[in-house]
């Protein structure tokens, strides 16, 4: 028998953040496109673009440093605040988990 668990960050009843979006800012990252991380992920450009954009209002942050177009296409890395974000997110499934499998062991 095993546990399973999901995390995700809300801000009212929007959720805003989680393992997704949090796999699409990595991708994006590696891939230096917002573009490239949603095609990878089979997500629209436009789901990609929406779920950002409601993530920096929602935190009143800048997540992604974008430039646009060019001969080459746009391009988009990670923000400090985003990096920061990923890692206090990264912290808290850490923590998260230890709990939760300290907690299972005790019931089981």
């Amino acid at each position: 028998m095993n546990i399973g668990w999901r995390i995700w960050l809300k801000k009212g009843e929007l959720k805003i953040f989680g393992k997704g979006p949090k796999e699409l800012l990595q991708r994006t990252e590696k891939m230096g496109s917002l573009r490239k991380a949603a095609m990878s992920m089979n997500m629209s450009y436009s789901k990609a673009w929406n779920l950002i954009s409601n993530l920096e209002k929602a935190l009143d942050i800048k997540i992604l440093d974008k430039t646009i177009g060019g001969i080459d296409g746009g391009s988009s890395t990670l923000t400090q605040e985003g990096k920061a974000l990923i890692d206090k997110y990264d912290e808290l499934e850490k923590r998260i988990e230890e709990a939760i499998l300290k907690i299972y062991k005790e019931v089981f």
